[in-house]
């Protein structure tokens, strides 16, 4: 039988995607049996197309790739009358387009993670070895690409970031509008979608806190920045250590008054806290590490000669002043 090219080209084709009939798959057959070089080049146009089909389903289009692979073999439509030498040339269009392909998909092609926290707080550690604590009623979607170096974290809520000295690529958070760089550092970021604002509390290290339209500010350890989102402005504030006691379980009060220190706890523990009489005022100066909230009240009430009523999922502080 003589053989055309062109028919070559598309029983191959066929072959390679599934929708060869029987008898065409015979003749197929039949032209590799011509020669060990028409049944190499057959045997490796099949492995180099299941290599390129990924594990996690994303489309490849084979007949689509063939089809790219026919016009530059056939060029303007002109006819060769050399059969083996340009297959040989088909063979490496093909193979270098496979490798292409799957050096595209694993070099640019991000890893995909989303938590959520609904009643409790929740830590996970990520691939490099960064850990993130979400306070209750958070949620984050991280993108994380090592070859490129590069992680994005979406995030709704309150999220403590901890990101170690040998950081093998380069975080940004974003919270809505703003993003914050990090530059090797542990920093809190709270970023509730009814807030006015947008808060970041660095613990340790230096980090950008910008948008896309404004250059920011530099925060560095101890340093609270805050974004308004109705002046689109930023600007430093006194730093308050207690907003990640929600993860740390550490908290420390120095003069502060019993409104500010009450606000702390209902953050770290989710409790609503209701204090009444004239005791908003009174002051405070002690710490407490890895106390429950039972607890801590129960020190608070003692120390100031206050009453603790629980009344459902709401605690009251009660008193008649400051002692």
């Amino acid at each position: 039988m003589k053989w055309e090219e062109e028919d070559i080209e598309d029983l191959i084709g066929k072959f390679i995607v599934g929708e060869a009939s029987e008898d065409e798959i015979r003749a197929l057959r039949d032209w590799s049996a011509l020669s060990i070089e028409n049944q190499k080049y057959l045997d490796d146009s099949l492995l180099i197309f299941e290599n390129a089909q990924l594990e996690d389903n994303s489309d490849f289009d084979a007949e689509m790739a063939w089809d790219k692979v026919k016009k530059q073999i056939s060029g303007s439509g002109s006819k060769t009358r050399f059969f083996m030498p340009v297959w040989g040339i088909a063979a490496s269009l093909i193979l270098l387009f496979a490798f292409a392909f799957l050096f595209y998909q694993s070099y640019f092609k991000a890893e995909e993670f989303q938590f959520v926290s609904e009643n409790q707080v929740l830590t996970q550690v990520l691939p490099d070895n960064t850990e993130i604590s979400l306070n209750q009623n958070s949620n984050v979607e991280i993108s994380y690409n090592e070859r490129r170096r590069t992680g994005t974290i979406k995030m709704e809520g309150e999220l403590l970031i901890n990101i170690p000295k040998d950081k093998k690529v380069e975080w940004t958070i974003q919270a809505g509008e703003v993003l914050i760089q990090d530059i090797g550092t542990v920093f809190h970021v709270k970023a509730i979608q009814e807030s006015e604002t947008v808060e970041v509390f660095v613990q340790e290290g230096i980090v950008k806190f910008y948008s896309n339209t404004q250059s920011g500010i530099t925060l560095q350890a101890g340093e609270k920045g805050i974004y308004s989102k109705t002046n689109q402005e930023f600007f430093k504030a006194e730093a308050n250590s207690n907003v990640i006691a929600f993860k740390t379980h550490y908290f420390t009060f120095n003069g502060q008054e019993l409104s500010t220190v009450v606000e702390d706890l209902k953050a770290a523990f989710g409790k609503e806290i209701i204090l009444d009489g004239a005791i908003e005022s009174c002051k405070l100066t002690v710490d407490f590490v890895n106390e429950d909230l039972e607890t801590i009240l129960s020190i608070i009430a003692e120390t100031m000669a206050l009453e603790i009523t629980y009344e459902g999922d709401s605690i009251r502080i009660s008193g008649d002043g400051c002692f």
